[in-house]
């Protein structure tokens, strides 16, 4: 009975015996190409990542890699910790001790300078206790001494922008300079004794000429 039964549905959807063995092998087939097809791509895959197998005799030496190592621009840098400027008469201006600013080791892009440039964190001197006026960054200027592997550039201290202090020649191994002095200008309205402090920020880039 049940046999007939399903004689009977196979003849209502049009499909026999024969057919439904075949519509099965088809689905095997197509199964087995899909998981051969998502191999291949597994494969294609991982060639493009640089991993190729290849069959050789050996002993064998025909297989390279290379390597590779980036190299960033840099140097080795040594700035002085701090400044001093020993007022004796606050309507004059005071010049620093001589300050010595290195740059060795460098590794720069090809065809590009090493610039030394200096700005100040705040505005203006952070006052001693009572003090109600001191020096502006603006009132801090530094001269251009001579400077091993580059030139220096006179300028002043601003809070808004670096500043440039020197400038390596192309493609220089080295800057540096012993006799880079700071200039506190005269300012004759500083009303109290002690110190005032301006924390200042250097930066060091390789950029073209």
């Amino acid at each position: 009975m049940q046999c007939a039964t399903a004689c009977l549905r196979w003849a209502r959807w049009g499909f026999n015996h024969d057919q439904l063995h075949l519509k099965g092998a088809s689905i095997v087939i197509m199964r087995r190409l899909t998981s051969v097809l998502t191999l291949g791509a597994a494969l294609l895959l991982l060639g493009s990542i640089a991993v190729v197998a290849v069959v050789v005799p050996l002993p064998d030496t025909s297989q390279t890699t290379l390597l590779t190592a980036t190299v960033g621009s840099q140097a080795d840098v040594s700035v002085p910790s701090g400044v001093s400027f020993s007022v004796l008469h606050i309507d004059t201006s005071t010049a620093s001790p001589n300050q010595t600013v290195t740059a060795t080791s460098l590794v720069l892009d090809t065809g590009h300078v090493l610039k030394i440039m200096l700005q100040a964190n705040a505005a203006s001197f952070t006052k001693p206790a009572g003090g109600t006026i001191t020096w502006s960054a603006s009132d801090v200027s530094w001269n251009a001494p001579t400077w091993t592997g580059g030139t220096g550039i006179t300028g002043t201290l601003s809070n808004t922008a670096y500043n440039t202090v020197a400038a390596s020649t192309i493609n220089a191994t080295a800057l540096s300079t012993t006799a880079l002095k700071f200039t506190l200008a005269g300012k004759s309205t500083v009303d109290r004794a002690g110190d005032h402090t301006l924390v200042c920020t250097w930066k060091f880039e390789c950029t073209s000429p």
